[in-house]
């Protein structure tokens, strides 16, 4: 049986290693030979961005060293489907994902945790998209831009998108990029599924009650 990942945290590994790492051969849980064996046709890549990590003075400039750093991690994957190229291959939709897979190639694409980067500039999420984005986890801890996370205050957990997050979803929609609800409030959960007319995933989440 054959696998799409939609969420791994190596490439924010590989930045943050003493070393230079890569995709053949690293201590992580993502590899190629370890997606060879797992047959998977298509990983996921996230650029994660931790906030507390991030440089600034206030939350807007924290935020836009956020959106660098996640381009400094696509140009990272960039280096390695290039390097890796009779392995790992772009794909821009499903159909570059099929011949790929048809040519033994597993499909990376990269995506964003953390929707907060794009601060309040519709601008970078089209750049994104035009960089291969294809996939946004709108939240992470923080409240931001876009709408709240999800969080044990319920008060919290009620208050959804934001007027700016709705425009996001709404635009994603129309690209066809996957909006990902882990990590929002249960108000943003469904705000989302009433704006959003296109794909929507929880990449990484778990049954509550669990």
């Amino acid at each position: 049986m054959s696998l799409i990942d939609m969420h791994c945290d190596t490439l924010l590994k590989m930045m943050n290693a003493d070393h230079r790492e890569n995709l053949m051969r690293n201590p992580h849980c993502v590899s190629i030979p370890k997606m060879r064996k797992a047959d998977v046709i298509a990983q996921f890549f996230a650029c994660f961005i931790s906030m507390p990590d991030m440089k600034g003075k206030t939350v807007g400039e924290k935020y836009d060293s956020g959106y660098r750093y996640a381009l400094e991690m696509q140009s990272l994957l960039g280096e390695q489907i290039r390097t890796y190229a009779q392995d790992l291959a772009w794909a821009s939709d499903y159909g570059e994902l099929e011949q790929n897979t048809a040519q033994g190639k597993i499909t990376a694409i990269p995506t964003v945790e953390e929707g907060g980067i794009l601060n309040g500039r519709m601008e970078r999420l089209e750049e994104l998209y035009r960089r291969g984005f294809r996939l946004i986890t709108i939240m992470w801890n923080h409240e931001n831009c876009i709408g709240h996370p999800n969080s044990k205050d319920p008060a919290c957990m009620e208050k959804g998108l934001k007027p700016f997050g709705r425009e996001v979803v709404e635009r994603m929609g129309e690209l066809g990029m996957i909006t990902d609800v882990s990590h929002s409030s249960d108000g943003t959960f469904w705000d989302v599924l009433e704006v959003c007319k296109g794909p929507v995933a929880a990449s990484h989440s778990n049954c509550r009650e669990l």
